[in-house]
């Protein structure tokens, strides 16, 4: 697992229901749903675009692929 608590993202190997347990930034509400993402969301982040998120009807979350050198 990585966490980066600045930036507010981990790298997790399940799924943590936030009513259960703490989330790996402590106390979080919600349902704790997953977004999976498909290849042509994923290839639309590699070609540099960003996807925006719906979270659970409420709020909006952008993602972007951080800028770096090419493997």
């Amino acid at each position: 697992m990585s966490v980066d608590r600045k930036r507010g993202v981990a790298i997790v190997h399940e799924q943590i229901d936030p009513l259960e347990k703490d989330t790996v930034f402590g106390d979080r509400w919600g349902s704790g749903a997953i977004i999976r993402l498909t290849r042509e969301e994923l290839d639309a982040l590699n070609e540099g675009q960003m996807l925006a998120v719906d979270v659970e009807g409420e709020y909006v979350v952008y993602l972007q692929q951080e800028e770096g050198p090419e493997d």
